[in-house]
């Protein structure tokens, strides 16, 4: 799934968990406004509604002009400096009608508080027409959103540093300390993921060293040299462990990996593979190049399509 259909499904979600209380604030705000509009009655409501709500950090009205009718409502008080502002080209202005009394905006750094938030508009209408919005500014720290699983297997391709990607071929691979001992270095990396509980394991071949992630120790990575990664005493340094039964990659995989990774270390002296990661918890693989360009795919498409892409 990609990070968009994520983001598109958390603002659905916001919408059916706010859309009923919108609604009835929207209700009240025509009740406000009909007839004989009170200003005054429309920011003692807003005042109210923002008491009950901490996730608000802001509320107005605008009429179905753009112009701003209430005043800007906060926690703090009521600041009237603002009635009477033309709000017509903001984004959300052209974004609800009928159909769509809903509107939410992407996340933005606020001005005012400097802080992650996102703008809800929603409708006020009276005898089935619009003639107004609410606008709310929330704190997206402390909105319920909701919980989602970031699947995201799909290849991604980053360019890198467009200065190094024009000397590529003004540059060779130079042969590392790593290279030399490649197949002792991929033997105990495989001991280590498939054996002592690593679940995620970086090999910087050009420096000669690796990053490790254990799962006893999952928030804190380990550095090791090249003299440590290419002496099975390093084995001693981590627990035997049974092999995970929620990995997405297998024992056998894991090995296809390195064999591959060894090919694009030397498969040209140009482009070539500076680093490798591999993650057997979320199946994820993390390529960077000599171009300076980074791949990110999972172990399954790697395997299915390698002869495709990298050879």
């Amino acid at each position: 799934m990609q990070i968009s259909d994520l983001i598109t499904r958390q603002k659905d979600f916001l919408s059916d968990q706010l859309g009923e209380g919108l609604m009835q604030l929207a209700q009240a705000c025509d009740n406000c406004l009909e007839d004989t509009p009170s200003l005054e009655k429309l920011n003692t409501l807003l005042h109210s509604y923002m008491q009950q709500h901490q996730y608000t950090n802001l509320v107005y009205v605008i009429d179905s002009f753009g112009v701003q009718l209430s005043a800007n409502i906060t926690r703090e008080g009521i600041n009237t400096d603002f009635q009477g502002q033309d709000l017509s080209s903001r984004p959300f202005f052209n974004a609800i009608d009928d159909e769509h009394p809903i509107y939410i905006s992407d996340a933005y750094i606020s001005t005012a508080t400097l802080k992650p938030c996102i703008s809800v508009v929603h409708t006020i209408c009276h005898k089935n027409e619009i003639i107004g919005m609410l606008v709310f500014d929330l704190d997206l720290e402390k909105l319920p959103l909701l919980k989602q699983e970031f699947a995201l297997d799909n290849w991604r391709q980053i360019k890198g540093d467009p200065e190094i990607r024009s000397n590529l071929f003004n540059q060779t691979r130079a042969c590392s300390a790593m290279d030399k001992s490649i197949d002792t270095v991929h033997n105990i990396a495989i001991e280590l993921l498939c054996e002592l509980g690593v679940f995620h394991l970086k090999l910087h071949y050009a420096s000669s060293r690796a990053t490790i992630w254990p799962f006893d120790d999952p928030y804190n990575y380990h550095i090791h040299v090249l003299d440590e990664i290419i002496s099975p005493n390093i084995l001693l340094l981590y627990p035997r462990k049974t092999y995970p039964q929620q990995a997405k990659v297998t024992p056998a995989q894991v090995r296809e990996v390195l064999d591959k990774f060894k090919y694009m270390r030397f498969m040209d002296e140009n482009l070539y593979l500076k680093t490798g990661s591999l993650n057997i918890m979320n199946g994820m693989i993390g390529l960077s190049f000599s171009c300076d360009g980074n791949h990110y795919l999972s172990v399954e498409e790697f395997l299915a399509n390698f002869d495709k892409i990298y050879s």
